[in-house]
């Protein structure tokens, strides 16, 4: 899932349950859960892309967005809100290290257990799963609306 979408679950999560300490593990958890859902991607991304390195601009935008909205309009438990948010998108952090080697033309490093536990869960990625964020992006949106009235 696009760390949008992440975002988004883990916002939603932090809303419902209201406290930031039983957001922050069940957020990250959820993260795992999205993954395991067939989503949009691609079977061997380029990496050092420019076209990459925008689908990853354009994405962390859309979550600074959320996170802004979260901390500007002060929804009830928004700090659980925010917490969820982060929480949800910060496992793809651990694809950083990839990103930043393939920028700088070396070799990809050895995964970890964790890394690849977090790869292969991901049973499908394909350009079809696009419908597949939208309509997470959707119903997340409408099921997070009522917490900003």
């Amino acid at each position: 899932m696009t760390a949008t979408n992440h975002a988004l679950t883990g916002s939603l999560i932090g809303l419902m349950v209201g406290s930031p300490w039983l957001a922050i593990p069940l957020a990250f958890m959820s993260h795992f859960v999205l993954d395991a859902i067939p989503h949009f991607g691609v079977s061997d991304p380029k990496l050092n892309s420019r076209l990459f390195s925008l689908y990853l601009i354009f994405d962390a935008a859309m979550v600074l967005v959320l996170l802004g909205c979260l901390i500007v309009f002060q929804p009830a438990s928004w700090v659980a809100g925010v917490c969820g948010a982060v929480a949800a998108a910060s496992p793809d952090l651990m694809w950083l290290p990839d990103y930043i080697r393939a920028h700088k033309g070396k070799a990809l490093a050895k995964h970890r257990h964790i890394v690849l536990f977090h790869k292969n869960i991901q049973w499908f990625e394909r350009p079809i799963g696009f419908a597949v964020e939208v309509a997470w992006t959707v119903a997340m949106v409408v099921l997070t609306v009522p917490f900003y009235t």
